[in-house]
């Protein structure tokens, strides 16, 4: 199947680190290239060719412009060690490029595979019985790490999974992931999918233990965005809550058959979880959150790097300099804050700002064109099945995924981190598919017809992989 590669890298991608060292980077790159000539052999072997929207291919079109020349245009080569920038003779500077071709390169390599990864997600996507699938799949991924980061917490551990401790990393690891703002960000990009998951299963399946199970991975999931040390993430989970529970608030009032048994069976269940796991770490939550109201340093350090990050921008807003360069260039920025910006700086702890600082206001803008036009798709299909009387699940979670995620990445790095680029490109993917279109033999299409499931169109063959 095309899909098996990237089934398995939303499974491997969170446990490897959350694909922060190179080694996982790769091994995410392979999978996902591995799944896109799986897919063009599919469409040679079904006679048809992807559709893509126009409004789609002009932003991915200037991206790959910019790209192409960041890697073919050159201006410098940096000292990986020690940030010395060396320039390259010949390159053209009125022209876009980058100041760190191997810092660069690795990262353009990246995003185009997650660029393929998403082309076969925009056309599998328009199969329901896929969607609801990588919907189960993201479910699972995210509770495995929401149930190993929960153990860690009540456990009180010392090292992060897959590690030997290490005194400098502290207690911000949260299972596979070093930084626990990375962990929360992947927790609130997988928790809106066991929502909708459960939700449907409860629509569909009444009182059924598949619906229970769904519950129990949605609550640990959600349980593991407060027991994880992040407080933006705390925040943006509790923001997240209140959201889905206006947005789905009829769902949820209405009695689909619940069985009494079963319901006092998981209750127990809960609160012996909860007890046991959930509690321990919640405590070490409230502790963490009287120490920054102590000593907001952390806030403080932001601002400064955001008003550093200012002059970098003016400097270099027109074409960027390039993917990757902004710990080489803001050292440049700092000098008059050493005594007050602590620490090395990988990344600016806003993408938006370090996206512009990369890429250019052209690349910002494109970039924006594309994570707005799937906001609007989805947003007009949220909208048009409300007119419909008729919920829309899958769509309604991917808005609230990609809003907490952006918000999110205002003031720190997730986009930053390939486990959640490849979570990101889902949900942009979902917004960019046609659901209500099915692929037959040849050039030829025909709109689906309704079926049961709650809030989507029936796909009566599924994905051809």
């Amino acid at each position: 199947m095309a899909l098996a590669p990237l089934v398995a890298a939303f499974f491997y991608v969170p446990l490897a680190f959350g694909g922060t060292t190179p080694e996982s980077v790769r091994v995410l790159d392979w999978l996902l290239l591995h799944g896109f000539l799986l897919w063009v052999c599919v469409l040679v072997l079904e006679r048809r060719l992807p559709r893509l929207p126009l409004a789609l291919w002009i932003p991915l079109l200037v991206l790959l412009v910019l790209g192409a020349f960041q890697w073919w245009n050159a201006k410098a080569v940096t000292d990986q060690t020690f940030g010395e920038i060396r320039p390259i003779e010949g390159a053209l500077t009125f022209l876009p490029g980058t100041i760190s071709a191997n810092a660069t390169r690795p990262i353009l390599v990246n995003l185009g595979a997650l660029a393929l990864g998403g082309l076969v997600l925009q056309d599998a996507l328009a199969g329901t019985r896929v969607r609801w699938l990588l919907f189960r799949v993201i479910a699972l991924a995210g509770f495995v790490i929401a149930l190993i980061g929960i153990y860690q917490k009540a456990s009180h551990a010392e090292a992060m999974l897959w590690s030997e401790v290490r005194p400098f990393e502290g207690t911000k690891f949260f299972a596979a992931y070093r930084y626990h703002g990375n962990a929360a960000s992947f927790l609130n990009l997988s928790w809106p999918a066991a929502l909708a998951v459960y939700l449907r299963s409860r629509l569909l399946r009444p009182g059924s233990i598949v619906a229970s199970l769904d519950f129990c991975v949605f609550f640990l999931l959600a349980a593991a965005v407060f027991v994880n040390s992040s407080k933006a993430g705390q925040i943006l989970g509790l923001v997240g809550v209140v959201l889905a529970a206006w947005r789905f608030r009829a769902e949820f009032l209405t009695n689909a058959g619940t069985n009494r048994v079963g319901m006092l069976v998981l209750a127990l269940f809960l609160i012996v979880l909860g007890g046991v796991f959930v509690m321990p770490g919640l405590l070490n939550v409230i502790a963490n959150w009287n120490a920054f109201a102590e000593n907001p340093g952390s806030l403080t350090g932001r601002l400064l790097a955001y008003g550093a990050s200012m002059g970098a921008i003016a400097d270099h807003g027109l074409w960027g300099t390039g993917a990757g360069t902004f710990r080489f260039i803001f050292p440049y920025y700092t000098l008059e804050l050493e005594d007050r910006i602590v620490g090395y700086w990988h990344y600016a702890h806003s993408d938006w700002i370090q996206t512009i600082i990369e890429w250019g206001w052209f690349g910002f803008l494109a970039w924006a064109t594309v994570i707005g036009g799937a906001f609007v798709r989805l947003w007009k299909r949220c909208r048009d099945a409300s007119r419909k009387e008729r919920t829309e699940l899958s769509c309604s979670v991917a808005l609230l995924a990609l809003f907490l995620v952006l918000l999110h990445a205002v003031a720190d790095f997730p986009l930053q981190i390939p486990s959640l680029q490849w979570l990101f490109v889902f949900y942009l993917a979902l917004g960019w598919s046609r659901p209500h279109v099915h692929h037959g033999h040849g050039h030829h299409e025909h709109h689906e017809h309704d079926h049961h499931d709650p809030g989507d169109h029936h796909d009566p063959r599924g994905l051809h992989a």
